[in-house]
């Protein structure tokens, strides 16, 4: 889910830079974004679902993934519609740094969302994605459950 989310979560409406389409997570720069951190993991282990069927793209086979991945949780399932392609390089690579930060508020979550083109509700709805398991120090910077992380930050506010 994360990778999924982290795929599509560099979008910019504004001039369609970013997003999912191209899985360009797999080229430095975006592969080695600090927001990125653990991801390859995920992309490792899909990697033999890759070479079983390379009539899927990288970047649809991404946003199967995080939809499976909600289903399996018990959340509904999530229609995909395919037809994602893959660069072959990083040339439309975003810069890093179009990730939220988890350690801002409402203002920095709004631009960032705003610049995707979703409003309040839905910025609700796609944070919801990150309480989601359990955070781990070496690949997000937090670690924990979210219970513990959210009581965490509370008291450095």
């Amino acid at each position: 889910m994360r990778m999924a989310w982290h795929a599509s979560g560099t979008f910019d409406i504004r001039d369609g830079s970013g997003g999912s389409n191209g899985a360009t997570m797999r080229f430095l720069p975006e592969s080695t974004d600090p927001d990125n951190a653990g991801l390859s993991i995920i992309r490792d282990l899909l990697l033999p679902v890759k070479r079983a069927h390379p009539e899927i793209s990288h970047a649809d086979l991404y946003a199967v993934a995080g939809c499976v991945a909600i289903e399996l949780l018990g959340g509904p399932r999530v229609p995909v519609r395919f037809g994602r392609t893959d660069d072959v390089d990083n040339r439309r690579c975003p810069a890093n740094g179009r990730l939220p930060d988890a350690k801002k508020g409402a203002k920095h979550l709004r631009e960032v969302f705003g610049r995707m083109g979703f409003n309040d509700q839905e910025i609700v709805v796609l944070s919801g994605a990150h309480t989601l398991g359990r955070c781990h120090a070496a690949r997000s910077g937090f670690d924990g459950s979210e219970e513990q992380i959210k009581h965490a930050t509370h008291r450095r506010a």
